[in-house]
């Protein structure tokens, strides 16, 4: 495989020849198991103080509330484009309730934050209801492409063990 600008900044932040990580594979182990515990977590909390607060702080606050939510989407966003690029399909076969509950602590703020930028941004008394019911086609139209995305995979995968035989 060739290698990328972005393999390379992977391998450089993985520090596979250094002790950054610990010291052996088990280390490594651990502390990659942390981090990515760490980064769900903030990928949680974060979007969700923001989606509070712009209630309550107004106009004022849209911006930059805005500019950390794209501060913290820039590096997960990064993390799917090398996941996908290492060749990991990132569609999920089914979707658990673990699944379900993480997408939605994950997803709803944003969509909470935006329909309150939309509120203090517009200054009118009803201005979330237009957002919301845009939020809420725009829900349903994800969870059928995800459904559809889903099934072509558990097809396709099905193709692959049909040809095994």
């Amino acid at each position: 495989m060739a290698t990328t600008m972005m393999d390379r900044f992977v391998r450089w932040n993985l520090d596979f020849d250094g002790d950054l990580y610990g010291r052996d594979e088990r280390e490594r182990q651990l502390w990659y198991e942390g981090t990515t515990t760490a980064a769900q977590l903030q990928a949680i909390a974060v979007p969700w103080t923001a989606a509070v607060l712009v209630w309550p702080l107004g106009r004022a606050a849209v911006l930059p509330l805005a500019v950390v939510l794209v501060a913290l989407l820039l590096p997960l966003a990064f993390g799917a484009v090398y996941v996908q690029h290492r060749r990991v399909d990132t569609v999920p076969l089914v979707w658990t309730r673990k699944r379900l509950l993480v997408g939605a602590l994950m997803g709803l703020p944003y969509v909470v934050f935006v329909i309150g930028a939309y509120q203090q941004l517009s200054g009118e008394p009803d201005a979330w209801v237009a957002p919301t019911i845009g939020a809420l086609v725009g829900g349903a139209f994800g969870a059928v492409m995800q459904a559809r995305q889903a099934r072509k995979r558990r097809l396709r995968d099905a193709e692959v063990v049909g040809d095994e035989d």
